[in-house]
């Protein structure tokens, strides 16, 4: 598997704090059989964030660290961007990072609600030669509401990236099933850890990559964890399988009363 949304630069966010707990991290990942992490720490615009440069300072360390420690993980640069109208001045300025410099660029929406930018931001983000990557869409609650609203922006060209702890249900059991439902309608296209630290959301993974194989074929599988990001960080094209609509029988409940055999 290779990781594509990762906290692992220390002291730059919310992720790992120093230089040791990344090394841990890197431990961790290599124990769950994970060589290539890219790591995007997060832009919040409105709040203070590291740039572009202190992110490659503090990569540069950790490589260092690693090789030290002969720890064979290789970690590139990226961010995670909080949607923004300002998104594509941050790109053209360099203040943000596409993932390791690639035409890909992963955003983040907001949990509770979707912008009405939104549209606007793919277009404008496409139109500009970039690819924009949707993360974990299965945590925001107006596509766990109607999950056509992605497959929406995956048919106006986005791409989507799923937490593999959503899994396992560590967010909650409407998140783990919106999860399923766009993994089996062809609506993810890469998955992560988003992990933050050596024990609070670590990059053990081996659990749900165990359950992501219950649910997609053993091709998707391939594509997910491995081929679709060796194409991100080499900034190569490729052809995402097609998107299944949604169609909703009964509503949410009933389809979580369905799937736990309640009548």
């Amino acid at each position: 598997m290779i990781d594509i949304h990762s906290h692992i630069l220390p002291n730059v966010d919310d992720g790992a704090e120093d230089i040791e707990e990344s090394i841990a991290m890197a431990r961790i990942y290599l124990d769950n059989g994970i060589e290539k992490v890219i790591a995007t720490p997060h832009y919040i615009e409105g709040f203070e964030n590291s740039s572009k440069d202190q992110n490659m300072i503090a990569l540069e360390k950790l490589k260092e660290a690693l090789y030290k420690e002969g720890l064979d993980l290789d970690v590139y640069i990226g961010n995670e961007i909080y949607t923004t109208m300002d998104m594509f001045a941050l790109l053209a300025e360099g203040r943000v990072a596409t993932l390791n410099n690639s035409r890909y660029v992963l955003i983040e929406f907001p949990m509770l609600d979707m912008p009405m930018s939104t549209d606007n931001i793919i277009y404008e983000l496409l139109l500009k030669g970039y690819v924009p990557i949707i993360a974990h869409p299965e945590r925001n609650r107006n596509i766990i509401e109607d999950p056509n609203i992605l497959y929406e922006f995956i048919n106006k060209g986005a791409l989507a990236q799923l937490n593999l702890p959503s899994l396992e249900g560590k967010y909650g059991e409407r998140i783990k099933t919106t999860g399923e439902i766009l993994l089996r309608h062809n609506m993810i296209h890469f998955v992560g850890t988003d992990a933050h630290s050596k024990n609070r959301r670590a990059p053990n993974v081996k659990n749900s990559l165990s359950l992501l194989e219950g649910i997609v074929d053993s091709k998707t599988f391939e594509e997910i964890t491995y081929l679709n990001p060796s194409k991100v960080i080499e900034d190569e094209t490729f052809e995402p399988s097609v998107p299944i609509e949604y169609k909703e029988s009964g509503g949410f409940f009933n389809f979580i009363k369905a799937k736990m055999n309640i009548f």
